[in-house]
């Protein structure tokens, strides 16, 4: 019994990262159409994807004066990985139960 409340805190955990992760490409979507670096929110979408999990197809891109700030995209989703993981081990390590 004990074993489904520890899956069931990892679980939420990681639903948890997977939506703070999808708001920020949001925002970084929103924030592309607003400045008119996109057409439409699609193409919006996919590009605040492809440079938040720095992929990078290349496939659609950005104007030149803008290349700085699609960057830092690219670096709050290189920060943000890092801290879902530090955040994951730090749950799995705190409260899990110790077990030999």
């Amino acid at each position: 019994m004990q074993d489904i409340y520890w899956m069931g805190l990892i679980a939420m955990a990681i639903v948890m990262i997977v939506l703070t992760h999808t708001i920020q490409v949001w925002i970084w979507a929103l924030a592309f159409v607003l400045m008119s670096a996109l057409p439409d929110i699609n193409d919006a979408v996919y590009f605040a994807l492809v440079t938040y999990t720095t992929l990078g197809y290349g496939d659609i891109t950005i104007a030149d004066e803008l290349r700085t700030f699609c960057s830092m995209a690219a670096v709050t989703g290189l920060l943000s990985f890092g801290l879902s993981a530090a955040f994951l081990v730090e749950i799995l390590t705190r409260f899990m139960p110790k077990k030999l």
